[in-house]
């Protein structure tokens, strides 16, 4: 699933190749991946409409237009939002065709369609299905290791479980979740309630560290993902525990192979020596 640098990475690219540009038509072939819209509102919205910007919260994308109105944009697990020339043929499983001044199309395809498409009124995106739940934005200011201690006082959650819920931190997902709490030395394994000051502040610098490469390496491309400009993004292959089972830690001085457990129906991938399981006297926190 594309989380917040791979949505990050297209939002850039997105944002170079739409600003200025106008929709000239808009071609659905299917409208089950409309939320709470209208086949005939959304292309009533778009065609004639300039692109003003392309924003993101979270794991959502804005693509605010000119007349007011904004389109959002959530890619699901397997969903591409890229740029496609006049002459490029066109995949299955795509569902939205927007015909652009310069000649390029913006395509949208999602081969699961867990994905979707929502079209909100202008100033009302807060209000909107997508984003009225989305809680503070990993990589905004307002994300400091203070907030993050706010966020997990007093649960007694699952570390990785509390991080994954979107209504608290946005953009995390399982691939960063899992790299983050490896580099921040925290058992995935640990409860909210049993990590320090001290850790709960390695575990901020962590996530943020670990989105920021990824974003500097166009996200991590496992399946299905795609840059705004259909190609695999780089980070795959930095990953320090996600999808390394069997593997050697890479940290030097360890050496322990990297387990997988399974939390919540999802793979968690963690070095035992690095992040040691909590237990009585152990409180799940491998101070790095």
């Amino acid at each position: 699933m594309p989380e917040l640098p791979e949505v990050e990475t297209v939002r850039r690219d997105l944002h170079e190749h739409l600003v200025g540009r106008t929709i000239e038509s808009v071609c659905l072939n299917r409208d089950d991946i409309l939320l709470q819209t209208s086949a005939d509102a959304l292309a009533e919205a778009l065609r004639g409409a300039t692109v003003s910007s392309v924003d993101r919260r979270g794991k959502n994308l804005i693509i605010q237009l000119d007349r007011g109105p904004a389109v959002l944009i959530n890619l699901g697990m397997t969903g591409q939002l890229f740029i496609a020339d006049a002459e490029a043929k066109l995949a299955d499983h795509t569902h939205l065709v927007a015909q652009l001044s310069d000649g390029n199309r913006l395509v949208f395809r999602d081969i699961r369609r867990f994905g979707h498409v929502e079209l909100c009124a202008d100033g009302q995106a807060g209000e909107s299905c997508t984003l009225r739940k989305v809680g503070i934005d990993a990589m905004s200011e307002d994300f400091t290791a203070e907030a993050l201690a706010e966020i997990l006082r007093g649960r007694n959650a699952i570390i990785k479980s509390a991080l994954l819920d979107q209504s608290r931190v946005a953009g995390l997902g399982n691939i960063y979740v899992c790299e983050a709490l490896y580099r921040a030395g925290v058992s995935p394994l640990a409860r909210c309630g049993q990590l320090t000051p001290e850790a709960i502040r390695r575990l901020h610098r962590a996530i943020r560290q670990v989105l920021r490469e990824s974003i500097a390496a166009e996200g991590t491309t496992i399946s299905d993902y795609v840059t705004g400009t259909g190609v695999p993004g780089g980070f795959q292959k930095r990953l320090r525990v996600y999808g390394r089972e069997g593997e050697r830690c890479r940290k030097r001085g360890c050496g322990r192979r990297i387990e997988r457990i399974v939390q919540s129906n999802r793979s968690t991938f963690y070095c035992p020596g690095c992040q040691p399981d909590p237990a009585p006297g152990n409180n799940g926190v491998n101070a790095h």
